[in-house]
This record gives C-alpha cells, sequence and structure tokens, in this order.
C-alpha cells in the first residue's frame, strides 16, 4: 500500500560534502554508497544499521546562487507530483524546483509552504514509511517549527490530507499540535515557537536516532558541530556546515499500543500464519502452497525496490540481481501453481 503523506527519505543539500560525510560517518557510523543523479551529479546513499538512512550531495549551483546555507529535507510520499505541485501554488506555496527525475522510476519536487519551509514531496518512491524506533543513525521523526501555525495548517490539510491535532498551547505564542495522516496515525509535529527558541528560519526538522544523547553531543562538538538546544528529549546540533539537525534517543515501544507478548503475536500475526501454512502444506504434501510463497516474495520486492536473498538485495544498489532474484521468484511461482514440483 502506497505511503501517502509519510515520511520516506531525507537528505543533506551540504556546500562541503568532503567535510559533511566523514562528520556523520564519525556520529552515526554510517557508509556511503555513491549514485549518480539523472542529472549527472553525485549522490551518496548513506547506510546506517537498519539500512539506508539519507542521502547527502553537494548543494546544486542554483541554490548557492541564492546564498542558501546546508540544509536537511524530509521527503513526503505523494500519489502524483503534478498535482501535488498544483495543490502547493494554489494554497499559497512555492515550488523550487520539479517536478523532476530523482532515482529509479521516482519523480520530486521541492516545495516551500506559506511561511518558507522547505520539504520534498515525492512519487513512486518504493521506500519504506519512517520507523519511529528505528536503530542508530536513521531518521525517526520530523516536525515543523514555524512562527504561526495557523497560516500553514490549511495548506498541509489540501495538499496531504492531513490533521491537526492541538496537543498543547494551541493558539498561543508555544503551541504544539499532532499531525495525523488521512488513516490517523501520528506522522509528524507543528511546533509553533517564538524566534528566541526556534531561530530565523521556518523550518523540518530531522529527528535521527542515538544510543546516547551525551556521547552523541560531545562528538558533534568533537567533530566540528555545534549544539544548539534541547527541545524536550531531542537535540537540536549543527554539523561543520552549518546545516541543523535533531538527535533523539528512541522512546521505547514507539508506534506501539502494548509491548505485551499477545500484542507482539497479533502485531506479526501475517508471518505467524503464513509459518502455520508451511506446516500444514509440508505435512499434507500440497506442493502448490509454495507457488503462493514464492509470489509473495515477489510483490512486496516489486512495491519497494527491495528483496531478500541471505542477505537484503536492493534494487537501487545492484539492480541485475535485484530483477534475477524477483524474477526468479514469479518463474517459480508460475511454474509451481501450473505444474507442480
Amino acid at each position: 500500500m502506497m505511503a501517502v503523506g509519510d515520511f520516506v527519505w531525507c537528505d543533506l543539500s551540504t556546500l562541503r560534502p568532503e567535510t559533511t560525510r566523514p562528520f556523520y560517518r564519525d556520529l552515526f557510523g554510517w557508509d556511503y554508497a555513491v549514485n549518480q543523479l539523472p542529472d549527472g551529479s553525485d549522490y551518496a546513499v548513506a547506510e546506517s544499521r537498519a539500512g539506508e538512512a539519507a542521502g547527502i550531495f553537494e548543494m546544486p549551483r542554483k541554490f548557492q546562487e541564492m546564498k542558501l546555507p546546508s540544509f536537511w529535507m524530509g521527503y513526503i510520499e505523494v500519489g502524483d507530483a503534478d498535482a501535488a505541485v498544483a495543490s502547493a501554488r494554489e494554497n499559497g506555496g512555492k515550488v523550487e524546483l520539479g517536478p523532476v527525475p530523482f532515482q529509479d522510476d521516482a519523480r520530486i519536487a521541492l516545495i516551500r509552504d506559506p511561511l518558507g519551509a522547505g520539504f520534498t514531496v515525492i512519487e513512486n518512491s518504493g521506500l519504506p514509511v519512517r520507523s519511529d524506533n528505528a536503530p542508530e543513525g536513521s531518521m525517526i521523526w520530523n516536525a515543523l517549527y514555524v512562527s504561526d501555525a495557523a497560516r500553514v495548517i490549511s495548506f498541509y490539510e489540501h495538499l496531504f490530507g492531513w490533521r491537526f491535532k492541538p496537543s498543547s498551547g494551541a493558539g498561543e505564542t508555544y503551541s504544539h499540535y499532532q499531525i495525523l495522516n488521512s488513516n490517523g496515525r501520528h506522522v509528524a509535529d507543528l511546533v509553533q515557537a517564538p524566534e528566541a527558541i526556534r531561530g530565523s528560519f521556518e523550518f523540518w526538522g530531522i529527528h535521527f536516532s542515538v544510543a546516547d544523547r551525551d556521547r552523541a553531543k560531545a562528538t558533534v562538538e568533537a567533530k566540528g558541530g555545534a549544539v544548539l538546544y534541547e527541545d524536550g528529549d531531542a537535540v537540536l546540533v549543527q554539523d561543520p556546515d552549518g546545516a541543523a539537525f535533531f538527535v533523539a534517543v528512541p522512546k521505547a515501544g514507539a508506534n506501539c499500543e502494548d509491548d505485551s507478548a499477545s500484542k507482539s503475536l497479533f502485531r506479526y500475526w501475517k508471518p505467524a500464519a503464513a509459518l502455520a501454512v508451511l506446516w500444514g502444506a509440508f505435512m499434507l504434501d500440497q506442493s502448490w502452497v509454495w507457488g503462493l510463497i514464492f509470489l509473495a516474495w515477489a510483490i512486496p520486492a516489486l512495491r519497494t525496490g527491495e528483496t531478500h536473498l541471505i542477505e537484503p538485495v536492493r534494487k537501487r544498489e545492484t539492480p541485475v540481481l535485484f530483477w534475477s532474484i524477483t524474477i526468479t521468484w514469479i518463474i517459480l511461482s508460475a511454474a509451481v501453481l501450473m505444474y507442480g514440483l
């Protein structure tokens, strides 16, 4: 199911990638695979323990000429990038770029809301929804920091179908809202804060997972960055090129209503049911079930761009191997269902 209105990716537009890439390697333990974008420029994909975590690339000349500082950018899935761009313009936003091709079959557009906070919409990303409780070095949360919530709420309601639920101080100088997607899931926060707290910019903040907040702060400062301020459980920091981001220790049980064993089993009922079906097929000698299993492996791979054979294989990194494995699942599924083993 497409993750429309959910955060799926983030990247850093930096003036000095040769400086920032080592900084984040030291902070998060990232490794990099350097790919090329459709325009021929380099795009370094960082990997954490959870897999692909973020992108780092040199800021395009257009933005350098605008004297923009280095910045982190969140990506939000949409079903139609052209429609998103049209909606943004109709509701007071500004389109800085796109829609343009990104990687594989994806298309992106860089948009600013009516107060100037920037984000990217991505169509056909094939990326999983951001996890709120991922290992160190992964994006775990997104929050919008603005001076006037009333000026942007309608914009995002029209663009993504989001709903804004006041959680504290609505209408006051400092206000906090939960952002709910069309399914009612809490996907981000909106914080209205004065300049003394927010700084001079209106921005979407990217939150990255760390195991130890104090150690992360010490690493940031030791490697040429700066600690700016603490916002609850998160710490706003800057890399050596001036790009700001948050580090935070994931909350236990994030995105889970109950961590009891019975709830965990219910949460994973699909693999539990599949395991039971496999044992039943084995005991009853029903080989056709394997055809359905092969098909069940192929369909998610086509949707997400990632399959698994001993270890994860991603279409973006090794397209030949990815398609070889996925097509194998499809052929085996057809052969078993039609002719049996």
